[in-house]
């Protein structure tokens, strides 16, 4: 079900994420989750490009989301978010891992071509891993959990976690 809300922080085509979204999970301290609404989208708020939506109950994966981004086609990607470490509230340095949860419908197309570069960057320490989707793709319909790398935030941490997916 499409819900179409469109960005009114940053007027103009690309999508301003809403950081007071992000939640961390309190049966898991070691988690916190981040909605596609909290990222940035480079062409998200043109809807010829991407749409937000609302996931029907079928849809809602066990973790709780229930909005997505649903990319409809662009020559490039580019999606980013901020996490501030200070959310994180750790009494001893403890490792995250990112991951990216995907559906790709039937008929996606252009997975095959160009690698996604998954970029994490905190205190000026960036990891880097490149993946081609196409695998994924053979299994349309189903949720993927794709990690896009890791971080330690340790009890004196300042300023925030970088995360970037990238397709050019």
């Amino acid at each position: 079900m499409d819900y179409d809300q469109r960005s009114e922080a940053l007027p103009g085509p690309h999508w301003k994420g809403d950081v007071s979204s992000i939640s961390s999970d309190k049966a898991c301290p070691a988690t916190c989750r981040v909605p596609a609404k909290a990222l940035d989208i480079i062409w998200g708020n043109d809807p010829r490009f991407w749409q937000m939506i609302k996931l029907s109950e079928e849809e809602t994966r066990p973790d709780g989301f229930d909005e997505g981004a649903r990319l409809i086609q662009v020559n490039w990607i580019k999606v980013t978010g901020k996490l501030p470490t200070a959310m994180f509230n750790v009494a001893s340095p403890t490792k995250y891992q990112v991951y990216y949860v995907m559906k790709f419908q039937v008929d996606a197309f252009g997975w095959h071509s160009a690698p996604i570069k998954f970029e994490v960057r905190l205190n000026g320490q960036k990891t880097e891993k490149n993946f081609v989707l196409e695998s994924y793709k053979k299994k349309p319909g189903v949720w993927h959990e794709i990690c896009g790398g890791e971080f330690t935030v340790s009890n004196d941490a300042d300023g925030d976690v970088e995360i970037c997916n990238v397709r050019s």
